[in-house]
């Protein structure tokens, strides 16, 4: 069966995602008329007054798109297209009429713009805050710009305080659209939030919990914060850090009806987890600077008693310098003339017992008289006072000087001493006197302590430093002595049978470094001990 055309075109519109109708409009009416219309535009037809609107159209000739808000909250775009019927009268035009209902599209595009912009003022307050050396002077600042992009009226940060058992609440900031609202109330600052009847707010926001209230879900006790806020809607979120509660971000709303959508009130909730970060920050920088300014003044107060020690140490050292330069003096000139007279003393060879005392009084003396100058020596290298005489002279040379010198008491003990000279026989520039100081106390220690033969003397040049050894095969030293044999007066082994003070190795040591060099010791018990003399070519 053939259909007529009417009936073609009305399927056609059926097949459309609008509602769609044909208009006939009389321009000299003012007038327009349905033609034909599909079930999507009959059903979007009676959501508004479509003749009213179609007037105004026709009577301004504005056939551009536009939306048309009901007052259930649907959003229509109405718009316009031409139409050709060739069939339709002369003093007539023809025209598309599309309805769409947009609701969801639109609610969606203003999400986006909505979250698009409260990014945005998340993004400015953590600028602003970071700028800042501390988040007291920068968060008003901040809370400001976070409130200019989002829909709430009233932005505020409360640090939360414990005073005892008591629950305070700080203002941090507290930041307001325009002045006609009121600011929180004093006493939500003064007093214990127990007290003032919100304590069902505060056990909440302790566990981690929001609180999004209107006056009528507010108990009887809470509701006179509404009265003195004149807030419409309340949205407290705990801020926390690792579990620690730190205060409450609050966000008030004065209009009424306005609900905060579920989830934008996910998005608020972020807000206050970059804000415990900032929170904490600033703890943090304050307890470093309270630590800092306590540090600071103990350091003061221990440089000044440092100081003073350090006058005191001084002060002393001096006086033991002086003592001892006097004390030097005064015992080293009578020793020197009871060491001599000693030696002048004639008794006849019957007299056996008095030249036995006579021994004893030289012996003696020259103890003495080498343990003073041993100790003047170790303080004129612990004071810096020690001079160094600069020649240039073979190394082996003052060697074999050394072994004439201490030739009879390895004679007397019956030990070889076996020199190696270095193979390469150059000129070192040093203080001779120094270095066989130094020889001579490491080799009179070898042969007082080893109970081997011989002891050996080797003297080489190594990567352009003069090594000097003296080994001996005795009992050797353990690991623990190692550790302060270098120690003045530190004897090993002191059964009372061998001379000496225990300041050779100490002045040794002295000597080598103020020579720019060193004294390296190597020993394992029962294998002997090596002590190496480190030197450099040249004095710098």
């Amino acid at each position: 069966m053939d259909l007529d055309p009417w009936s073609l075109l009305k399927a056609s519109l059926e097949g459309n995602d609008s509602g769609t109708a044909i208009l006939s409009i009389d321009r000299s009416s003012k007038k327009s008329e349905i033609l034909i219309k599909n079930q999507i535009f009959a059903s979007l037809e009676p959501e508004f007054d479509l003749n009213t609107f179609l007037c105004k159209k026709i009577e301004n000739s504005d056939f551009s798109t536009e939306l048309i808000y009901i007052t259930n909250g649907t959003i229509l775009e109405a718009s316009f297209g031409k139409f050709q019927f060739p069939e339709g009268k002369k003093n007539k035009e023809y025209t598309k009429f599309f309805i769409k209902d947009i609701t969801t599209k639109q609610r969606q595009e203003e999400e986006i713009a909505w979250r698009l912009r409260f990014e945005l003022g998340v993004a400015s307050s953590i600028q602003i805050l970071i700028q800042q050396p501390s988040i007291r002077e920068g968060l008003p600042q901040a809370i400001y710009q976070l409130l200019y992009f989002t829909e709430m009226d009233s932005v505020f940060f409360l640090k939360y305080e414990t005073v005892g058992k008591k629950d305070f609440f700080k203002t941090w900031a507290n930041e307001r659209k325009t002045t006609k609202y009121p600011l929180l109330p004093e006493k939500c600052q003064t007093e214990d939030w127990y007290d003032l009847g919100l304590g069902r707010w505060v056990h909440k926001l302790k566990k981690g919990k929001t609180i999004y209230l209107d006056p009528n879900k507010a108990l009887p006790r809470e509701k006179w914060f509404f009265e003195q806020t004149k807030a419409e809607t309340i949205l407290l979120i705990p801020v926390r850090f690792e579990n620690r509660f730190l205060g409450v971000m609050g966000f008030f709303k004065y209009k009424q009806n306005s609900p905060i959508e579920h989830e934008n009130l996910l998005i608020y909730q972020t807000v206050s987890r970059w804000m415990g970060l900032f929170v904490q920050r600033d703890l943090d920088l304050t307890e470093l600077n309270r630590y800092k300014s306590t540090l600071e003044s103990l350091v003061l107060e221990r440089t000044v008693a440092l100081t003073k020690t350090k006058e005191e140490l001084e002060h002393a050292y001096r006086a033991k310098t002086e003592f001892l330069a006097h004390m030097s003096h005064e015992l080293r000139t009578p020793l020197n003339s009871i060491i001599g007279f000693s030696k002048l003393i004639q008794l006849p060879d019957s007299d056996e017992t008095g030249k036995e005392y006579l021994n004893y009084i030289y012996t003696g003396g020259t103890r003495l008289l080498n343990m003073i100058n041993e100790i003047l020596n170790l303080m004129k290298i612990e004071s810096g006072q020690i001079q160094i005489q600069l020649t240039s002279f073979k190394p082996e040379d003052i060697c074999r000087q050394t072994l004439d010198l201490i030739q009879p008491q390895a004679n007397a003990k019956g030990m070889e001493i076996r020199f190696r000279p270095p193979l390469q026989s150059k000129v070192i520039h040093s203080d001779g006197g120094k270095i066989q100081q130094i020889l001579l106390n490491l080799l009179s220690n070898a042969i007082k302590y080893a109970n081997h033969p011989y002891i050996e003397l080797d003297c080489e040049w190594a990567e352009g430093n003069l090594e000097i050894s003296v080994r001996d095969f005795g009992p050797g030293i353990s690991e623990e002595d190692q550790n302060r044999i270098f120690h003045t007066f530190t004897r090993l082994n002191d059964d009372g049978k061998i001379e000496g003070t225990g300041l050779g190795l100490s002045i040794s040591q002295g000597l080598a470094n103020r020579l720019g060099g060193s004294l390296e010791l190597k020993s394992q018990l029962g294998q002997g001990s090596i002590f190496k003399l480190k030197l450099p070519e040249i004095i710098k």
